[in-house]
């Protein structure tokens, strides 16, 4: 099959969410496919060569060759992504909530305009295309205008939409009610206009087909990991001194490191570990979030700040910890949220230990879990009955790193399975062809 992907993030850029087109592309070509990419061009993390770029797939910038990514290729330019606080994040947490609150209709429908150009210059440079045949278009949702483009691209080769969705379009908890009817409607056309839709996780797919009257195919095409050698992911952790690492960012207070820091510090104070043989290690924007969590529990000296690193050098980080930690969400008006770290903790084959705020128990990571063993996961809805278990496994860690000097932990091998890109492409492969 000839077969176009639309995306937003596409290597180099580091943004995790280039992970996914990225393996699909490579997957689907050595599954004898032809794929080309069709990506923005922007960087929306930093920029690194981490991905090996000369897979036999064609990519196409719709922003043309002077996008920062083609400049990037061509060794004109060396993209940093800008690091330290923004001027918001220099005021008090309740005061910077404030402003972006007051801010934000202004800044939801300046990023409406600016998706109306970028679906422009999409537009054109798939026109540029039209003499070509292309049997599906695999749109994935990121960005607004790959909804539309993936729409054009259908109807301009006439051959099949798969739309895919990494998140929720309309997501209640980042946009007022007028604003959420807008996205709710967008969600619901670019389902109904696809031939079949795909979704990160069971719960986002449940969510995204409720309300549908259209029979369209659908299923759960989970994120994934590659697997690396095992020397690669063998990295020897800090001696006598129990590693705990986050890399990513934290969406605000969804995201939310207090239960780990609330379960560090009743432990500490029943004298059961002890903290200076504790540490936090963190890579990303958000460090002043966390900064401010831990110093209101007197918690600031295990925090260890890498800043914001590139995707190899978080790898590190990784394989360097003894813990890899997942921070997620689930609530009644925002569910299904699988994030793509928690593939990352497969590939470092490292026990994962996921925090989940919110108000509805039961998420994806609790019943992933409960499947494959893959180590704790606290959601905060059912602190109740499982703060005193969460201390539990923190302690039980703490002193097997203590004793032995590592975590004991041995993978489920059916986990791995379950998430690795070469399995994930024959899953989406087959879905193609029966629709």
């Amino acid at each position: 099959m000839k077969i176009l992907i639309l995306t937003s993030f596409y290597p180099p850029d580091t943004a995790i969410a280039a992970v996914r087109p990225y393996m699909f592309a490579k997957y689907l070509t050595r599954q004898g496919h032809d794929v080309t990419v069709m990506r923005s061009g922007e960087f929306y993390g930093g920029a690194s060569d981490f991905f090996d770029m000369d897979i036999p797939v064609r990519v196409i910038s719709y922003m043309g060759p002077d996008s920062p990514a083609e400049c990037y290729a061509r060794g004109e330019s060396s993209f940093v992504k800008p690091q330290g606080k923004g001027r918001l994040e220099k005021l008090p947490v309740w005061l910077g909530n404030l402003i972006r609150k007051l801010y934000g209709p202004i800044a939801f429908w300046r990023v409406q305009n600016e998706t109306r150009e970028k679906i422009r210059l999409m537009k054109a440079a798939l026109d540029e295309l039209r003499q070509e045949r292309f049997d599906v278009v695999f749109s994935t949702f990121g960005q607004q205008e790959n909804i539309a483009g993936g729409q054009y691209a259908a109807k301009l080769f006439g051959c099949k939409l798969i739309q895919d969705f990494r998140d929720m379009v309309a997501v209640a908890p980042f946009c007022t009610r007028g604003q959420f009817r807008y996205l709710q409607r967008l969600q619901r056309d670019a389902i109904m206009q696809a031939d079949g839709v795909t979704a990160i996780s069971e719960g986002l797919r449940q969510e995204l087909m409720e309300g549908i009257s259209k029979p369209v195919p659908n299923m759960t095409l989970y994120n994934g990991f590659e697997p690396v050698a095992q020397d690669a992911a063998e990295t020897a952790t800090e001696p006598d001194v129990l590693c705990l690492c986050y890399t990513g960012v934290l969406y605000g207070e969804l995201r939310d490191f207090t239960p780990l820091l609330r379960a560090l510090r009743h432990l500490a104070e029943e004298k059961r570990i002890d903290l200076s043989r504790v540490k936090l290690h963190y890579a990303g924007s958000d460090f002043y979030l966390l900064q401010n969590i831990a110093h209101r529990m007197d918690m600031e000296q295990i925090l260890v700040y890498h800043g914001y690193v590139g995707r190899a050098e978080a790898a590190r980080i990784q394989n360097a910890s003894d813990i890899f930690l997942v921070l997620s969400w689930n609530r009644k008006d925002s569910q299904g949220i699988l994030t793509g770290k928690f593939y990352e903790g497969i590939r470092a084959k490292k026990p994962i230990l996921s925090i989940v705020s919110g108000d509805l128990p039961e998420s994806e990571l609790c019943v992933l879990n409960e499947k494959f063993h893959y180590g704790f996961c606290y959601e905060d809805c059912r602190r109740e009955e499982q703060f005193s278990r969460l201390c539990d496994y923190l302690e039980t860690a703490y002193n097997e790193k203590m004793r032995c000097g590592s975590v004991g932990y041995r993978m489920n091998p059916a986990l791995e399975a379950a998430f690795r890109y070469d399995h994930l492409a024959q899953q989406l492969e087959d879905f193609i062809e029966n629709v």
